[in-house]
């Protein structure tokens, strides 16, 4: 250039930005360019006409909104009247629309109105950050254009040869061009999922087209096309492992959501509601498995229905068993069918009506045990239900009949059952309340297949006249009856004083008919009164304060209470075969006829139970936290239901939660004044001693208890984090009554900096026959949700 003094001030004014008074001229300036020119501009330079506006506005060529700062301005001119303008050092350039660019050097061209960022490009955009080598601001739209942009989404880290955003239904996505996605955020990363198209949302889901897996630059993966979340829900899963009888395998699970209407921009499916994940599933020792569940998306995962599940596997070995017992001849063809679903029919203003299916149907017994050992631990004779239904504030009406699709368990059948249930509420307008429970059906109670063949045989094999005979002809027997059943009750709050006393009184009537066996029909009438008492004391210490054991004041709730409830009934024969019956369980029995499930066996009771409550509460993140807490209580029996007993046991549901780190729970159980009283204690422990190490304890002491075995299981859970790198877990569970590790699990954790890898091990002594496991795990470090591209350990 032959004009310096024009520079100079455009340099001014421009840094100085529309702030005030310009800032004093860098040195470095002077020093490049000892003597200047005459300051007078030359009328005919192009550059005159810019530079004598900026003299009369700073910045007058840029739009409003745009603010452009740096250190030093260089100017070139050109022949059409426009200019481009060099900055250099900490270029700043903000937007109006929230836009922030930082940069070493900006080319500002007044003509193109545009401006290029270049040198350690950083950008802040819609809660986003881009980091690259160069972009353009068009002065016009107001919108930066990124080539060769990283974009970060928190975890994700985007580099792509152009990157673009586009406006849908549910907010901004961005559409990546030959892009690559990491989480390892150093010089050279690790690792790099690469595509032809990446259309990514933030927060939902990435899709990539032509998608291939990178690690160190080598490619080991290759999808045509992969619509990942940013949970475990979707995307492609696999899962190999192996177990003792099903051989080494590998899972493979691909979801993708079904209906709506594909996008043709960005490959996302609109509307879609229904998650579907289909699944491919190889076991060396059992052979190939194909089944897809289906997710209704639209309901919550709360109410935990709304689903579909196929599953079928042709078994190469369906005799191989895991815990020792034998098979027998099992058909080869395996398979599992599970409906839970509600389906909407309609709604009106005091009532919604709906359809409710609950329905499992299984190949085999042993399905359950070999293919979904999680949910076989909880259920092992699932529900097969389905009916109409009507729901009201105050009241549940249905029609429903439970089939039996399986027949290899003992399992019974409504066909069908007609209930009604009304909610405890005010009864007209009046401090009464009332609740009652209603049932009418046909009912049927069947033996499995296993069992009925099992009493059989023992049958066959016993002479005439032996006393067991009559107890196995007795279970032989066809068992089922029709049954109206009803209940209703009347209670009335009041309050006396310091004491909240709730009085009930009610009555019932069951009716038995069309009974199967040697039963005749009978019916029942049930009275039932109980009063509750109870009262509340508390006692403010506020300066009792202790942050090591995360005390803020405390106060002491002390609620004494007392239930009496008598129930006579006329009782049904011992040798009736009763549908509706009670199970075996350690825990006291409910005292509420209304609460009462086991309807069959309902029978006279006088039962007094006395208790207490304690609660330590004190203040915490603002609200109020229950620190520790204690019911103590006991059931003394003018007439005992079950047992023939005087007084329960002394019962203690004890709970401690003083830290974040610190839960102890624990529940006894100790005979008072009889000897022959079973004693319980359940305890667990959490504990985070430091904030590398972390325990978990459970113990459970049974011992005499009239139906339950004795037993003393222990059950120890463990993580260590040995450095940075590496972490250990351990679980153990032992049962001392006969000296036998259960089950023993090891895994370690390896830190790969960009990936989290998981090895694992377990045994489990199942008395007849071991079994063991090897589990791996993969997961990027930054996503925990995300299953892309294995996760393992599926047993």
């Amino acid at each position: 250039m032959k004009c310096w003094t024009p520079a100079l001030v455009f340099l001014l004014t421009l840094a100085a930005g529309q702030e005030g008074a310009s800032p004093p001229p860098d040195p470095d300036v002077f020093e490049r360019f000892p003597t200047l020119p005459d300051p007078t501009p030359n009328k005919d330079d192009p550059l005159a006409k810019i530079l004598k506006r900026n003299q009369e506005k700073p910045l007058s060529t840029l739009p409003s909104g745009v603010d452009l700062k740096a250190k030093t301005i260089s100017l070139d001119g050109t022949t059409d009247g426009s200019a481009v303008a060099n900055l250099r050092g900490n270029v700043i350039l903000k937007s109006d629309s929230g836009a922030e660019a930082y940069a070493d050097l900006a080319t500002y061209d007044t003509a193109e109105k545009t401006i290029v960022l270049s040198g350690g490009v950083s950008l802040y955009q819609d809660g986003l950050v881009y980091r690259g080598e160069s972009t353009a601001f068009n002065l016009t739209t107001k919108q930066f254009e990124t080539r060769d942009l990283r974009l970060g989404f928190s975890p994700l880290l985007v580099k792509a040869d152009h990157i673009r955003k586009i406006e849908n239904e549910r907010g901004p996505a961005y559409l990546a061009d030959h892009s690559g996605i990491t989480t390892h955020d150093v010089e050279k990363p690790d690792f790099w999922l690469r595509a032809r198209r990446t259309t990514i949302f933030p927060g939902d889901k990435v899709i990539f087209q032509d998608f291939s897996l990178e690690v160190n630059k080598r490619k080991i993966f290759w999808l045509p096309y992969l619509s990942q979340p940013l949970d475990a829900k979707l995307g492609y899963l696999l899962i190999p492992g192996g177990q003792t009888n099903l051989g080494a395998f590998i899972k493979n699970r691909y979801g993708i959501m079904l209906g709506g209407e594909r996008d043709a921009l960005t490959g996302e499916k609109k509307d879609a509601f229904l998650l579907s994940q289909w699944r491919a599933d190889l076991y060396s020792n059992k052979g190939l498995g194909l089944g897809v569940d289906l997710f209704d998306t639209r309901v919550d995962q709360r109410e935990n229905f709304g689903w579909l599940k196929l599953y079928y596997i042709h078994d190469l070995n369906p005799q191989d068993q895991r815990a020792g017992i034998d098979r027998g001849d099992l058909d080869p063809n395996r398979f599992r069918v599970d409906l839970n679903y509600r389906l909407p029919l309609f709604d009106t203003p005091t009532a919604r009506y709906t359809v409710d299916a609950n329905l499992n149907w299984l190949s085999d017994e042993y399905y359950l045990e070999d293919f979904d050992p999680s949910f076989f631990r909880i259920n092992r004779a699932p529900d097969n239900f389905a009916g109409f239904y009507r729901r009201s504030t105050n009241s549940l009406t249905s029609l429903g009949t439970r089939l039996r699709l399986n027949n290899f368990y003992r399992n019974e059948t409504r066909l069908p059952e007609l209930t009604h249930d009304w909610i405890r509420q005010p009864f007209l307008d009046t401090p009464l309340l009332y609740e009652s429970q209603s049932t009418l059906g046909l009912y049927e109670e069947y033996l499995g297949t296993l069992e009925h063949q099992n009493f059989r045989n023992q049958l066959s094999s016993l002479l005439p006249g032996n006393p067991r005979r009559a107890e196995l002809e007795r279970l032989l027997d066809d068992r089922g009856f029709a049954r109206f059943h009803t209940y209703h009750e009347f209670s009335l709050p009041t309050q006396t004083g310091h004491f909240n006393v709730i009085p009930r009184l009610g009555a019932g009537h069951t009716n038995y008919w069309a009974v199967q066996g040697p039963d005749d029909s009978t019916n029942r009438t049930h009275l039932t009164a109980a009063i509750d008492l109870s009262t509340k004391l508390t006692k403010a210490y506020p300066h009792l304060e202790n942050q090591k054991w995360g005390l803020d004041g405390v106060r002491h709730v002390i609620e004494p209470y007392a239930s009496l409830s008598w129930l006579s009934t006329n009782e049904l024969d011992s040798s009736f075969g009763r549908i509706d019956r009670l199970t075996p369980t350690s825990r006291p029995r409910p005292r509420h006829v209304g609460r009462f499930s086991a309807i069959d066996d309902l029978a006279d009771w006088s039962i007094l139970r006395l208790g207490m409550r304690n609660r330590l509460v004190t203040r915490r993140d603002g609200g109020t936290h229950d620190w520790l807490m204690l019911d103590t209580y006991l059931d003394a029996f003018f007439e005992d239901p079950e047992l023939d007993r005087d007084l329960s046991n002394l019962y203690n549901d004890f709970h401690w939660n003083p830290l974040p780190w610190l839960e102890l729970n624990l529940e006894t159980q100790f005979p008072i004044l009889a000897n022959d009283n079973f004693t319980e204690v359940a305890t667990s422990l959490r504990l985070m001693p430091r904030d590398h190490l972390e325990f978990t304890i459970d113990y459970r002491h049974l011992n005499n208890h009239p139906i339950l075995r004795n037993s003393d299981r222990v059950s120890i859970e463990s993580f260590a984090r040995l450095s940075s790198y590496w972490g250990l877990g351990t679980y153990h569970r032992f049962e001392l009554v006969d000296s036998t590790l259960e089950l023993q699990q090891y895994s370690a954790h390896y830190d790969f900096d960009s990936f989290v890898g998981s090895l694992g091990f377990f045994l489990r002594n199942n008395q007849a026959q071991d079994e063991f496991g090897v589990m791996l795990s993969f997961g990027i470090k930054e996503i925990p949700n995300l299953s892309l591209p294995i996760e393992i350990g599926a047993q």
